[in-house]
C-alpha cells in the first residue's frame, strides 16, 4: 500500500469512528461550512506583524488591508463580549495564557492559579515554573463548589501578589470574579474557554459588566472551540489600554506566523454567533437542565446536587474507583465519548459530560431521554443488545449543523470571496 492509500484508510477510519460515536466530550465542538470557508483562504499565508491595535509601520506589502480585520474583530468583541480591545493572534487558549504570562509577568512575580484538583488547567503550574512565575493556589470552597472569596482576600494581602489567575477546565458554575479584592497593580486574568460562547449568548454572566472601567486590571481570553463553535484560535479581550499595551508585543517577540486563516474563520465564528448564539446557547442550557434531570432519576449521583449547571458541562460521581472504571470502560466499548476525571471536586471518581455539541445538531427532546436510558443502562450494567439498540440511534441520526446561515448563504458568500 503506498502513502497516500495508506493516508485515505486512516483518514476514513478516523472519521468513520467519529461519526459512530455518541459526542458527550465536553472539550469538542463542531465548526460550520460558513465558518470554515476561511480556512482555505488565500490569505492564510500572509504575514501581518505587530499588535493588533494599532498598525505597525515597516511591515510586510499589504499588510495593512489584513489589519483592517483587527478592526473588525475589535467591533464585533465590543458586541458581544463589552471588550473595547480584541486579540486574536494566539493560536489557542493555552498558547493566549502563556503568551500573556511571558508579556505581564517577570521570573520570581508571585501569581495566584487554579488547582487541577478541582478543575484548574492541568499545563498552568508547569507553564509557570518553566517561566520561573511562583505559584500559590486560589483557595476552593468545596461545598458550594467555587472560590473561597473571603481567604483569597485575605491571602492576597499576605505577599506581594502580581496576578490571580482563574484557568477551570473543569466548570459547572461560573466564578463571581467581581468578589476577588485585587492588590493595586494585581493582574486578574479569566480564562473563558469553556464559557466564552455562553458568555456572548447571554447565559452565563458578563465579567465585563463589572470589569468595564480602562482601568480595571483584567483580561479575559481563551479558545474558540468550545461552546464558541470556532476552530482553534486564541482570543485575548480586555478594556485596559495599559494591559493591551504589555501585551501588545506577543507579535512579534513570541510569534510571527499569526494562522490568519484560523483569525478570519473565528471573526466569520462570531460573525454567525451575533446571530444564532443566543438560541444555540439557550438550547446548550435547556439540554444541561433536562439531561441533569433524568440523570438524577436515574440514580446518578450529580456533583452540582439539585443545582443545575450553569454551563455545558455535567459531572458525575462514583463511590469507588472501580465503578468509575467500569463505567467509563463500558462507554468506550459503546462509543460514548466522555471524560473520565479522578479529582477531589468530582468527590475523587468522576465523569464529565458535555452538551455543546449535540446542542448544535438541535436534537429533540427524545433524543436527551435516549442517553439518559443509555448511561442509566451502563450504570446497572444491562445486556448490552440493549445499549446497543439505543446507541445506534444516534449513529443513525441527522447530524445537520444548526444555528448557521443556510446552505444558500453560504454559498453567496463564498461565491462573493475573489477565491472562489
Amino acid at each position: 500500500m503506498d502513502t497516500l492509500h495508506k493516508f485515505e484508510q486512516l483518514y476514513n477510519e478516523a472519521v468513520s469512528t467519529y461519526q459512530n460515536q455518541l459526542p458527550l466530550c465536553a472539550a469538542e465542538n463542531v465548526v460550520s461550512p460558513f465558518s470554515k470557508i476561511m480556512l482555505t483562504s488565500s490569505l492564510q499565508e500572509k504575514y501581518l506583524l505587530g499588535a493588533s491595535s494599532k498598525y505597525q509601520e515597516n511591515n510586510f506589502l499589504g499588510s495593512d488591508k489584513l489589519f483592517e480585520f483587527n478592526i473588525l474583530l475589535n467591533q464585533l468583541c465590543l458586541r458581544l463580549y463589552g471588550a473595547k480591545y480584541a486579540d486574536a493572534r494566539t493560536l489557542s487558549g493555552i498558547n493566549a495564557v502563556t503568551s500573556l504570562l511571558m508579556s505581564l509577568f517577570e521570573v520570581g512575580d508571585i501569581v495566584f492559579i487554579s488547582n487541577d484538583e478541582y478543575g484548574g488547567h492541568t499545563s498552568i503550574k508547569k507553564i509557570c515554573r518553566r517561566l520561573g512565575i511562583k505559584t500559590r493556589y486560589i483557595p476552593y470552597d468545596y461545598d458550594n463548589l467555587d472560590i473561597d472569596y473571603n481567604q483569597l482576600n485575605e491571602d492576597l494581602m499576605k505577599e506581594n501578589v502580581k496576578g490571580v489567575l482563574v484557568c477551570l477546565s473543569d466548570i459547572l458554575f461560573q466564578p463571581s470574579l467581581e468578589k476577588i479584592e485585587l492588590p493595586e497593580d494585581c493582574i486578574l486574568l479569566y480564562d473563558a474557554t469553556q464559557t466564552l460562547g455562553l458568555i456572548a449568548g447571554k447565559e452565563n454572566k458578563n465579567p465585563f459588566d463589572y470589569f468595564e472601567n480602562s482601568d480595571d486590571n483584567f483580561i479575559m481570553f481563551g479558545a474558540a472551540h468550545k461552546t464558541l463553535p470556532g476552530v482553534t484560535c486564541g482570543l485575548i479581550l480586555t478594556n485596559n489600554p495599559v494591559l493591551l499595551q504589555k501585551y501588545e508585543s506577543i507579535n512579534p517577540d513570541y510569534l510571527r506566523n499569526t494562522h490568519f486563516h484560523h483569525i478570519l474563520s473565528l471573526i466569520t465564528t462570531l460573525i454567525e454567533f451575533e446571530k444564532f448564539g443566543k438560541e444555540y446557547s439557550k438550547n446548550i442550557r435547556q439540554m444541561v437542565e433536562s439531561l441533569s434531570v433524568r440523570l438524577l432519576s436515574g440514580g446518578f449521583t450529580l456533583i452540582s446536587g439539585e443545582r443545575c449547571s450553569e454551563t455545558h458541562q455535567i459531572w458525575l460521581s462514583f463511590p469507588n474507583q472501580l465503578d468509575l472504571n467500569t463505567f467509563y470502560e463500558a462507554c468506550c466499548r459503546y462509543g460514548i465519548s466522555v471524560t473520565k476525571r479522578e479529582k477531589k471536586v468530582y468527590n475523587d471518581f468522576g465523569i464529565r459530560i458535555g452538551l455543546q455539541e449535540i446542542a448544535r445538531y438541535k436534537w429533540d427532546t427524545n433524543i436527551i431521554d435516549t442517553i439518559a436510558i443509555i448511561l442509566t443502562l451502563i450504570k446497572k450494567n444491562m445486556p448490552s443488545e440493549e445499549i446497543t439498540k439505543h446507541v445506534d440511534i444516534f449513529v443513525k441520526s441527522n447530524r445537520t449543523i444548526n444555528y448557521t446561515f443556510s446552505e444558500a448563504e453560504t454559498d453567496k458568500f463564498k461565491q462573493n470571496l475573489h477565491d472562489s
